[in-house]
């Protein structure tokens, strides 16, 4: 968790006010308030969603009641005519001619509650007997004409009532329109009777305006499978032939009347959006929140932007001029906030630092100058030091092998000297390539095998890609130096010198190691204190001259980068490494070859 917080302290303090500003709106403002308002949104989707639900069952319950209740009094009227006595008497007796009929079928209108039946209104009955004697009229019919009809053969499948949704032509009226037919049997033919049928015709429009009355608010489908029988959508289509149910209509309720042996289905969708949308008012009222939750903040970073992140930024712009000599002030300061005193203030310390900058920048380059003719003075005394060193060495080297041997090998060890001599004298530059110093250096050590003879071997092992970085002149070679008169020269037994040069990626070595009598721990101390610390003051004290003076030139050389590491061991040897960055060295060799130039130009 302390790793995290730290991540993010450390991502914030990186990137600009503005965006500072973005995520202080996001994350404080912008989240909670879309989750705070997508709850209240749920909630009253939610709220909506059963209220129209509620709506629509209400809507269903209240068609399949008027369904049920609309074929209520017409089925207690097939009730009542279902197995009468007085009409199985009338219709299955045999007559001898209409006459016959006629006087025993008003008999029977006289005798019964015949103008009660047909005072419904609405529907018209219809008993069909299967008995040729009798005459078509009134409610009395016969069969054999029907039974070819559609709703026959439908009652002929069915046991007991029978509801259907018929088109067909009226007798009295040459177009055709929609019934609802309530039908069943009376019993079926017996000895001596003869099958009778009940049929009660209910006038469509009517049942349909019963069934889908004013009171149904949602868009009401009643079907029986896929054929649609009743809708309020688009009109009463009386005069239509019954049409299937469009499937690109996607019902939002759904509700089944099971009655008379067969399942009709109420299929209701919610009127305008649907169940799934807002109400109207709904609606404004989410807008309402959307623009207060989101536009006004927006609308208030906006302007947070323009008088704190802008203003900041603009600032910010003129300190990156600060490294100029001359400071720029903020012209055309607006408001009166801690932002627009920041700028006054700043105005104010801009004029103090130009004057200042004014004041103490000629003091500056002659501090400079004089620093710099310091330095030279130092080197040139380090030079006057250094030559008369070297060259006694060289000189000890060739008496003590002429007293020795007087021989011809002296025309050899002058020829080393002189070009050690050559290199010795050009002070022109106190730089030189590594290349060259490891020939001073081999010239030395040759000169130094006529002094010591077998004693002395030696191994130069150079990194041919260190050839061109450069150095102080004379600088390795003083270790060399140091190795032959402090560690080669004072053991009897043979020994041997190793020089190597080489790098890595990142730095530069070098290593001086003899095979001498080595040095104990205080010495080493105290040698490397000095190389370490290598200033003008140790050279003055007159003891290890040539080591601090080389360490001294290579640190002035590598600006005090450098490192010095010595590794000895008594009676073993001592090893002294030279550590340099590459990128100090790098400058330098790119001025080599202009070095050289030079060189050879003054040389002609």
């Amino acid at each position: 968790m302390i790793k995290l917080q730290g991540k993010i302290e450390k991502y914030l303090m990186s990137i600009s006010l503005k965006k500072k500003l973005m995520l202080l709106f996001v994350f404080c403002v912008l989240i909670p308030l879309f989750i705070t308002d997508g709850i209240v949104f749920y909630n009253m989707y939610k709220v909506n969603r059963i209220t129209k639900e509620q709506e629509l069952r209400s809507d269903a319950e209240a068609i399949k009641y008027s369904f049920v209740d609309s074929l209520n009094y017409p089925s207690k009227i097939i009730q009542n005519v279902y197995k009468n006595e007085e009409i199985e008497e009338l219709l299955n007796k045999q007559y001898y001619d209409p006459l016959d009929y006629y006087t025993a079928y008003m008999d029977f209108k006289r005798n019964s509650i015949y103008e009660s039946w047909l005072g419904i209104g609405n529907e018209t009955l219809e008993i069909y007997a299967d008995n040729d004697t009798i005459l078509n009229g009134g409610m009395f019919y016969k069969m054999e004409p029907i039974k070819n009809e559609a709703w026959y053969k439908k009652l002929d499948e069915g046991d007991g009532m029978v509801l259907s949704f018929d088109f067909s032509k009226e007798p009295t009226d040459t177009s055709s329109k929609r019934n609802v037919l309530l039908m069943r049997k009376m019993e079926m033919a017996r000895k001596n009777r003869c099958e009778k049928v009940i049929k009660l015709t209910i006038n469509y429009r009517k049942f349909q305006d019963s069934v889908l009355g004013e009171g149904i608010e949602s868009d009401a489908y009643i079907c029986l499978g896929d054929k649609l029988l009743m809708t309020n959508v688009g009109g009463t289509h009386l005069k239509e032939a019954y049409r299937f149910m469009d499937k690109s209509v996607k019902p939002d309720y759904q509700q089944d009347i099971y009655i008379y042996g067969e399942t009709y289905n109420i299929y209701l969708k919610s009127k305008g959006f649907g169940i799934w949308m807002l109400d109207y008012k709904s609606t404004i009222m989410v807008l309402i929140m959307l623009f207060i939750s989101f536009i006004l903040p927006v609308y208030m970073i906006k302007q947070l932007d323009y008088v704190v992140a802008q203003r900041v930024s603009r600032m910010s712009r003129i300190l990156e001029n600060a490294d100029d000599e001359h400071l720029k002030k903020i012209h055309d300061i607006e408001g009166d906030d801690e932002i627009s005193s920041l700028m006054v203030n700043y105005n104010r310390m801009v004029d103090r630092m130009n004057s200042l900058i004014q004041t103490s920048y000629i003091d500056k380059l002659k501090q400079q100058e004089m620093d710099i003719a310091r330095q030279n003075a130092e080197l040139l005394a380090l030079h006057s030091q250094i030559n008369p060193h070297f060259l006694f060495n060289a000189l000890e080297s060739i008496r003590m092998h002429s007293l020795l041997k007087n021989e011809k090998e002296t025309a050899e060890m002058v020829e080393h000297l002189a070009v050690m001599q050559r290199v010795n004298v050009d002070w022109h530059s106190d730089s030189v390539s590594v290349e060259e110093e490891m020939k001073f250096a081999q010239a030395y050590l040759e000169l130094q095998k006529y002094r010591f003879g077998e004693r002395l071997s030696y191994s130069l092992d150079v990194d041919p890609s260190c050839y061109g970085y450069m150095l102080p002149k004379l600088s390795i070679v003083t270790f060399i130096e140091n190795a032959c008169v402090h560690g080669i020269e004072s053991k009897t037994e043979p020994g041997w010198i190793f020089v190597r040069i080489y790098k890595d990626d990142k730095n530069i070595f070098f290593e001086v190691e003899d095979t001498g009598i080595g040095m104990d721990e205080e010495m080493r101390e105290n040698l490397l204190f000095k190389m370490n610390h290598a200033s003008l003051e140790l050279i003055k004290t007159g003891t290890g001259v040539g080591m601090t003076n080389a360490s001294l030139r290579l640190k002035m050389m590598t600006k005090d980068t450098l490192k010095i590491e010595i590794e000895t061991e008594m009676g073993v040897g001592t090893n002294i490494r030279i550590i340099i960055p590459l990128d100090v060295n790098d400058n330098l060799e790119k001025n080599l070859e202009k070095n050289l130039e030079k060189n050879k130009e003054k040389n002609l």
